[in-house]
């Protein structure tokens, strides 16, 4: 396996929509239920900077788009900025091969050399022992359940939330100085 980790660029938008398609397709572990479109992956990639606080890695398998990472935007109130929600998803053929570490870890370091996050959100639709695994050999500790947040595939669905922080954010930035 030839593994490659870089910054998305708008061309893996069509094999990010058909990874994500998959799990809203075919289960709970996204609350999305309707697919993406190609457009809706376009408006969504114009939030990513690659040395911004939103950043989208994608992990190439020989030459194949095989799963992604991204941290988001975690809430629209400014008061939330310096909190992200972060977000791993792996093509179904490349699942158990480690990628989805490689790419969370690329984007965990990335957000923190930023200086501008305070902390990273995980949010785990349960039962999902592999991805309460990643979080948590990644520093992620839950900090709460969200008891039948969702309701998908004919039933409700807790939401664990994860959370990683850096102390070495600009604590005392203004709102003038982040351009408010």
């Amino acid at each position: 396996m030839n593994l490659s980790i870089r910054n998305g660029v708008e061309a893996d938008l069509p094999a990010i929509r058909d990874i994500l398609n998959h799990y809203i397709l075919e289960s709970a572990v996204t609350f999305e239920v309707e697919e993406v479109s190609i457009e809706n992956r376009r408006e969504w990639f114009k939030q990513f900077d690659p040395v911004g606080r939103h950043q989208l890695i994608v992990a190439e398998v020989d030459g194949k788009v095989a799963g992604y990472a991204a941290s988001i935007r975690f809430h629209e109130r400014p008061a939330y900025e310096p909190s992200i929600m972060t977000s791993v998803y792996i093509s179904k053929t490349q699942l158990g091969n480690g990628i989805g570490e490689t790419l969370y870890r690329v984007l965990l370091s990335g957000v923190e050399k930023t200086g501008l996050v305070h902390r990273a959100y995980g949010l785990v639709v349960i039962p999902n022992p592999a991805s309460v695994k990643l979080h948590e050999k990644l520093g992620f500790r839950e900090t709460g359940v969200l008891h039948e947040a969702g309701y998908k595939l004919g039933k409700y669905h807790d939401v664990k939330i994860y959370a990683v922080s850096y102390t070495h954010l600009r604590a005392h930035e203004t709102r003038e100085d982040r351009g408010f």
